[in-house]
């Protein structure tokens, strides 16, 4: 009996050790973030001023304004929000101001007094509003690829992995460090944490500013508190500047921001810019007070909304013309007189306060050194792809069954005549460029994603291009493959006719893999990627030598000198029925060395044209389309 009143007592006592463990937590959880001092190791050091930044479409009837000009100063360690309807121009404005907007707009940005360099990129970080986080990464795997990238010079892997659990730990999300952050086909981590897994990246970088774009976004009430408390937390521990766009945040969020630029519509116009604690103050002072049992944010929203019952958007806009303008000018004046500071000499105070060495420090883009990025890179890409087992089932097992069915229908080709044994030559070619059709989901969803990383300086273009052609080519010549050799095993064939055909099919798969490349990167959609893809494919079918060939009447028969299965299939032919006079004269084929090597050459030269493209499509690439 006392044995088990010892029990009882010992599981009472743990009990309320763990629900006071719970009622502190909750404790600090409701304490003030902006409460947070700073820390001694805080690299945050970086004001913000941007004057007359407008953004103007160009049409035919007549230009349309979207955004009127908007200036504004923005100190280290601040919460700043931008609000407003929809259309009101909040995103162009953060776009403009995190320079990724890819069209032209006007007006001057300056960081810490000088205008933006090519370091910028290095400086800062942008959160766009729908993650784009690689899947099959753990979320520690996921910070330290940033790490590795973002940070400069040698470290040792504890240390990185010392500064990689102390992110983790200031945005809440150390419990899940060794989770997979998942997708729409693998269960990961909930939205709120890959929200913060975003922010996370952004910081441990070393950013002086991150820009988020409705980082609440699709979150519940709860993890929308909780994403904006870990920024302000971050905030003012370690004096990053957030620039964020909030769409009608609740009145425990709002609280976290320091400043409030509020914007209207029909065009984009500021109607109040100045402490977000003031605003509501501003708008009474007005003669507009909110009524007393509403969410200010949303009365703020209400009031400056076109079409909404009450509103007064044009008449804020002039009041901000005629009582805040000239204020919000003399801050901008104010603040370009302060002292400048250059970003190689902003990198090298973050660097110096954070303990890591300054010497090798160099004054490029991108941080990482070549070797360092590709490695990097390619470590991730071939983490990814092995974990991704369903993928390289459906992938290999496809191409198994293709090579089966298509087998089948041409089992024993080689006891017929060889001009119908050149139909399965061109089935071949034909199933090769079908069949890259299917990367292309996978290339679009990894466009994202290189793109987030380049605009945000973590590597070059080059790097993602010769990694991602390295693993992408990998895996479809292999699936290639052995859809190939199974089909020629069913066709019974010699086998000493496989090297001739195999080397030029493979070399027409690789230019239609090329391309597709380069239609993932400059496509809006997958659907539209398909599309633009279509007419090329199409061609290089339909123009192939075979369908249509030199012999055709056709007046478009000079495509098949563009088609890269047109040039396979000759080569094929020629190289296996040379001596076939009925066949070679039947589609005035040209069996001759010099030939082949115009062929040759016109195939790589097509490959390595797409590359080009591909690399230039990412190199031109600032993030999201914009």
């Amino acid at each position: 009996m006392k044995s088990n009143a010892s029990a009882s007592d010992a599981l009472v006592s743990n009990s309320i050790v763990l629900n006071a463990d719970a009622l502190a937590q909750r404790s600090r959880a409701r304490e003030d973030p902006k409460t947070t001092p700073r820390a001694s190791n805080a690299f945050g050091q970086s004001r913000l001023v941007y004057r007359d930044v407008t953004f103007t479409i160009a049409r035919k009837g007549g230009d349309k304004l979207v955004l009127a000009p908007c200036s504004g100063v923005n100190e280290p360690g601040e919460m700043c929000a931008i609000m407003g309807p929809s259309g009101c121009g909040k995103t162009t404005l953060l776009d403009c101001l995190a320079k990724k907007k890819t069209a032209p707009y006007g007006g001057e940005v300056y960081l810490n007094g000088a205008k933006r360099d090519a370091l910028y990129a290095r400086l800062t970080s942008y959160v766009p509003q729908n993650d784009t986080l690689p899947a099959y990464l753990t979320v520690r795997e996921c910070l330290k690829f940033v790490h590795r990238l973002r940070v400069e010079g040698t470290m040792a892997e504890d240390e990185r992995d010392a500064a990689v659990l102390e992110c983790l730990r200031l945005l809440g999300i150390e419990d899940v460090g060794d989770e997979l952050i998942g997708d729409e086909h693998r269960r990961g981590i909930s939205g709120g944490q890959k929200r913060r897994l975003t922010l996370a990246r952004g910081l441990i970088g070393g950013s002086q500013i991150v820009f988020a774009d409705e980082p609440t976004s699709g979150l519940s009430a709860t993890d929308a508190e909780t994403v904006v408390r870990a920024m302000c937390v971050a905030s003012k521990k370690l004096g990053v500047l957030f620039i964020t766009v909030i769409h009608q945040p609740r009145a425990e969020v709002a609280a976290m921001f320091d400043s409030l630029v509020l914007l209207t519509s029909n065009p984009g116009r500021m109607v109040y810019s100045g402490p977000f604690a003031d605003a509501v103050s501003y708008v009474t002072k007005a003669g507009f007070p909110p009524p007393r049992t509403c969410n200010p944010a949303d009365y703020l929203l209400d009031i400056i909304t076109p079409g909404a019952w009450g509103e007064q958007s044009n008449f804020f806009a002039q009041r901000y013309i005629d009582a805040q303008m000239a204020e919000v000018e003399a801050r901008v004046d104010a603040a370009l007189k302060q002292p400048t500071k250059t970003s190689m000499a902003v990198l090298q105070d973050a660097y110096a306060v954070q303990g890591f060495d300054t010497k090798n420090l160099h004054n490029s883009p991108v941080a990482a050194n070549f070797p360092t990025q590709f490695s990097t890179l390619l470590s991730r890409e071939l983490t990814m792809t092995k974990r991704n087992v369903s993928a390289l089932k459906v992938r290999f097992g496809v191409a198994l069954l293709q090579g089966i069915v298509v087998g089948c229908a041409f089992f024993n080709i080689a006891s017929r005549p060889a001009i119908l044994q050149l139909s399965f030559m061109f089935m071949v070619l034909q199933m090769g460029t079908i069949a890259n059709m299917a990367i292309l989901p996978k290339l679009i969803n990894q466009r994202f994603i290189y793109r987030i990383e380049i605009s945000d300086g973590l590597y070059g273009a080059v790097a993602v291009t010769i990694c991602n052609a390295l693993v992408n080519n990998t895996l479809a010549i292999l699936s290639n493959f052995l859809t190939t050799i199974i089909l020629f095993s069913l066709s019974l064939l010699p086998w000493r006719f496989f090297g001739i055909l195999y080397a030029w099919s493979l070399l027409s798969f690789m230019v239609v893999t090329a391309y597709l490349r380069v239609i993932a990167q400059i496509a809006s959609s997958g659907d539209t990627a398909i599309q633009t893809a279509m007419p090329f494919l199409l061609g290089t079918i339909l123009f192939n030598n075979f369908f249509i060939s030199r012999a055709s009447g056709s007046f478009l028969k000079f495509l098949i000198y563009v088609s890269p299965m047109a040039w396979a299939i000759e080569q094929i032919a020629t190289g296996l029925y040379e001596n076939d006079q009925q066949m070679m004269s039947l589609y005035l084929y040209k069996p001759s060395n010099s030939w082949t090597m115009v062929a040759l050459f016109v195939l790589l030269g097509e490959y390595l044209v797409f590359q080009i493209l591909e690399f230039v499509a990412l190199r031109k690439s600032k993030g999201p389309l914009r």
